[in-house]
């Protein structure tokens, strides 16, 4: 069990979460703006990035933490 994975996987979880409130309040339209649907779709792409970007550090994070011990990686045929 990792639980740096895990961990990770939160932060990225709530930072998209976050980062898709932010983005959604940004957008309102003064007047005549954009529509409640097109902000939704710029706050869910918004969302996705970051999940995105996250996963690949996250990713990433858990190939040093493996590379990191060689003596486990390999395997006996």
């Amino acid at each position: 069990m990792y639980v740096t994975f895990d961990l990770i996987t939160a932060l990225v979880v709530s930072g998209a979460f976050a980062a898709g409130v932010l983005v959604y309040r940004r957008t309102a339209p003064p007047e005549g703006g954009q529509s409640r649907g097109e902000r939704l779709a710029v706050a869910l792409g918004a969302a996705a990035t970051v999940i995105v970007i996250g996963s690949y550090l996250g990713g990433g994070f858990r190939g040093i933490e493996h590379a990191a011990n060689p003596a486990k990686s390999e395997v006996s045929r």
